[in-house]
């Protein structure tokens, strides 16, 4: 089923990676010279009915700040409710689910549009290949992307290109990160410090891969961060403060994934892993 995760590899030239995600390099012989944040802006967080703009503007101040001190991003942006919405419309006259994710896709790019604008050094377009993130972050540039591939959400996008640039995953969603439970349903849900990548895929397995899913994050791209030791980290968008002191490696409310840290169902300061 997850085939495609290793041709995509070997057309990328994996191998070639520079060992160590948070070095601030990416493909061999290529050096950013500071870490990589690869941001999945969920589109829960940012587009509702429409465009959530001083949202938007808020959170690219944020980055275009940070940005000016030298931290590296790169912005993927996801579709919300609207995508959700028209991937259902198209289903009721019909569609299979490659069609409605084509459409879902189309969405997002619209969304990512509003990022590059926002961003005071943006490229000038959203971006369609993970490979094109390169050449603009060692050009001083945010590169920007919406969607890229059926069956992949956004996340599964950023996670692809932490990948090709050496980065870290960073999902900003509309909850404080990864939950024992559905936190806006279950007063009692507890937050998890830290996760394991096979921790997160039990909690994961279950839920499926569907056109237009609205979950924290999804089985395609826990398996990405797994299969190249990327770290990840959920957090709430909607708390910049905090977003900003993860970035600048300081105390900050979260979920930490990496590889076999202790699992820690507990709220407050994350913990250390390696």
């Amino acid at each position: 089923m997850f085939e495609i995760f290793e041709n995509f590899a070997q057309q990328n030239e994996e191998a070639d990676r520079v060992q160590g995600m948070q070095s601030g390099s990416g493909l061999a012989g290529v050096s950013f010279g500071a870490p990589v944040f690869v941001v999945s802006a969920g589109g829960s967080l940012f587009f509702g009915e429409k465009p959530l703009t001083s949202k938007i503007a808020k959170f690219c101040e944020t980055i275009n700040r940070l940005h000016s001190e030298g931290f590296k991003f790169v912005i993927v942006s996801g579709g919300g409710r609207v995508a959700r919405n028209y991937a259902g419309a198209l289903k009721s006259f019909g569609a299979n689910n490659f069609d409605q994710d084509q459409l879902g896709i189309g969405i997002t790019r619209i969304n990512a549009r509003l990022f590059v604008e926002a961003l005071d050094h943006s490229c000038d377009e959203v971006l369609t290949h993970p490979k094109e993130a390169v050449g603009l972050l060692e050009n001083g540039k945010i590169p920007v992307f919406g969607g890229l591939f059926p069956f992949f959400t956004t996340d599964a996008v950023a996670a692809l290109i932490c990948e090709v640039v050496g980065g870290t995953f960073v999902n900003l969603t509309d909850v404080d990160g990864v939950f024992n439970a559905d936190p806006k349903k279950n007063a009692n849900a507890r937050l998890f410090k830290s996760l394991s990548y096979e921790k997160l895929l039990s909690l994961l397995k279950l839920a499926g891969s569907k056109p237009g899913q609205n979950l924290v994050m999804d089985l395609p791209s826990c398996l990405i961060l797994q299969r190249s030791k990327i770290k990840g980290i959920v957090l709430n968008g909607d708390d910049l403060i905090n977003f900003e002191a993860m970035v600048r490696g300081q105390d900050f409310k979260g979920t930490v994934i990496a590889d076999g840290p202790k699992e820690s169902p507990i709220e407050g300061q994350v913990e250390e892993v390696e």
